[in-house]
């Protein structure tokens, strides 16, 4: 019996957990919907970006949907931490703004899924950095042909002489 109880017990905490977690989610996903509808409504916003802005927010209200991201952010953040590229960031304000809120939304309603999805995506990021900076370091050491030329070039330095 009491091992019934402990069950049941456990079970409405988890019911409840879910419950105030889904509560506290509506709050930014309503304010998320209204940033939305604001960037649909904004001129110049193209159909494609509509688009993704839509499924981005339809695809956030999964449970699946930072673990999923998480994966997908591999091999792109491997790709910008190794190719010496820079970041160039041609969002606008609005799509910040919605995709902040978006975020908001998710870690409200699945907090426990989201800190663990950033823990990884900060040592993914972490290990990519460290990796950049040792692959950084290789193409600055010069290659043996280079040091050959160098040592060449300042052996055999012709001398010019000047007429006095």
């Amino acid at each position: 019996m009491t091992h019934t109880l402990i069950a049941f017990a456990s079970a409405l905490l988890i019911v409840m957990y879910w419950f105030v977690c889904r509560r506290r989610s509506l709050v930014h996903r309503e304010k998320a919907a209204d940033l939305l509808v604001a960037f649909f409504d904004k001129k110049g916003v193209s159909e494609s970006d509509k688009d993704t802005a839509y499924f981005f927010f339809s695809f956030a209200t999964s449970w699946f949907f930072l673990p999923f991201m998480t994966v997908l952010a591999i091999p792109v953040i491997l790709g910008r931490t190794l190719s010496n590229r820079p970041l160039n960031s041609e969002s606008g304000k609005e799509k910040d703004l919605v995709t902040d809120e978006i975020m908001k939304m998710y870690m409200f309603r699945n907090p426990i899924t989201g800190a663990v999805c950033f823990l990884a995506f900060f040592v993914m990021a972490s290990v990519a950095m460290l990796l950049g900076l040792f692959a950084n370091r290789l193409r600055s050491i010069p290659s043996p042909s280079a040091v050959y030329m160098t040592t060449a070039t300042k052996v055999y330095h012709p001398q010019r002489r000047h007429a006095h």
